[in-house]
């Protein structure tokens, strides 16, 4: 996943559990610079590694924007 693409886009995520979160994405961490080793981005207080994501996708309204900037 290029999980940079969407650091500060209003995004949504779908977890390995099913949970899904929407929001603004802020805080990504590389692989390299994660203690963990594994890269991560955050929505508000909530971090998800990369290996929880099973999809993430730009917002319907964020997608909306970036067309109109086109």
């Amino acid at each position: 996943m290029k999980l940079w693409e969407y650091s500060g886009k209003r995004i949504k995520i779908i977890t390995t559990s099913g949970h899904v979160f929407e929001g603004i994405a802020k805080d990504y961490t590389s692989e390299l610079d994660n203690p963990d080793g594994v890269a991560c981005i955050s929505i508000g207080n909530v971090e998800f590694e990369e290996n929880e994501i099973a999809h993430i996708m730009f917002s319907p309204v964020e997608m909306h924007i970036m067309a109109h900037a086109i």
